[in-house]
């Protein structure tokens, strides 16, 4: 929970920044996180939960929470997350980096009749590694991949074709990223499906610029499945919105007004029926970086209004 105080007066006088806990998490931070701070406790008992009456022995005045707790002032503060600090950017390029070099070695390393579980055990096992936390881990493979949007790991084995989705956590900020790996040569129409969501995402990626309307962006989107031949596919899944913090702050519209900001971070999901890419961007000065490219997957040069974007092809093997 995090409080955001406002006209404060320190009441602990005789403390050099308070800081409330219990008398359970207090070992744990004192030691590990506040080690090299100087902060001194307030320290509650778990089976009191006496946590409003510590926050006010800290400060008072107005006092709100981003969640409902006691008589405080319930705030939504997501608009805050935004614009990243370059602090915050400079995690979260490291987090992007990491997470799809991982990405990368487990999918290349994923054998026929291996099954579905087994990848992701792996998969968050390399994570678990860097410390990155696989909060959402989706693995389908061959027909699964056309029956599920959101296909949960089974023990199915693999025969030909893999997806691997990812959403991972590090310093609190979270990327999302998929990856499809195909056993022999492509079948024509996959190969033409996956060029097309290629095209649909990397419109996506190019039309995301600050201060536009994120509806904007959708509708923009939205079109482009629409010139690829697959109109309605848009309409089965949704194709993404504002990450950072959460996964998804929400998913985009035609009747989303709000404006992108500069060093606010997307990741647009657009799929069609058996095929999908994702990655995620931070929004720049510059345009669009991409922060979960690894230039060691097999990639497509994808042409948008005289830019080159390059989406993740399907990795053969």
């Amino acid at each position: 929970m995090l409080i955001i105080l406002k006209e404060i007066n320190l009441v602990a006088k005789n403390r050099h920044n308070p800081y409330l806990t219990n008398n359970i998490e207090y070992p744990r931070i004192s030691e590990e996180e506040l080690k090299n701070f100087e902060f001194e406790p307030l320290i509650e008992n778990w089976y009191e939960e006496k946590y409003n009456e510590g926050i006010k022995k800290i400060c008072n005045g107005l006092i709100g929470s981003d969640i409902p707790f006691s008589d405080f002032i319930t705030l939504n503060i997501e608009n805050l997350h935004f614009p990243l600090l370059s602090e915050e950017v400079e995690r979260y390029k490291k987090l992007g980096n990491e997470t799809s070099e991982i990405m990368t070695h487990v999918c290349k390393e994923i054998k026929i009749g291996e099954k579905e579980i087994e990848i992701a055990g792996k998969l968050s096992e390399e994570l678990w590694k860097k410390n990155i936390v696989p909060i959402v881990l989706l693995i389908a493979s061959d027909d699964r991949i056309e029956k599920y949007r959101h296909p949960l790991p089974t023990e199915k084995k693999v025969e030909k074709y893999v997806m691997v989705v990812l959403c991972a956590r590090k310093y609190g900020l979270i990327v999302s990223l998929t990856r499809l790996v195909h056993f022999g040569e492509l079948p024509p129409e996959l190969k033409n499906k996956h060029l097309c969501v290629c095209k649909i995402d990397a419109t996506f990626i190019n039309s995301t610029r600050i201060n536009k309307k994120i509806g904007e962006i959708f509708i923009e989107g939205v079109k482009m499945y629409e010139k690829t031949g697959y109109p309605h596919e848009w309409k089965k899944h949704h194709q993404g919105g504002p990450t950072g913090y959460l996964t998804r702050y929400f998913r985009a519209t035609k009747e989303k007004d709000e404006l992108v900001y500069e060093n606010q971070a997307f990741a647009w999901n657009p799929s069609i029926t058996g095929t999908k890419s994702e990655d995620t961007i931070i929004i720049t000065g510059r345009g669009p970086l991409i922060i979960t490219e690894d230039k060691n997957w097999p990639m497509l040069k994808i042409e948008i209004e005289d830019k080159e974007i390059l989406r993740p092809d399907i990795l053969i093997k």
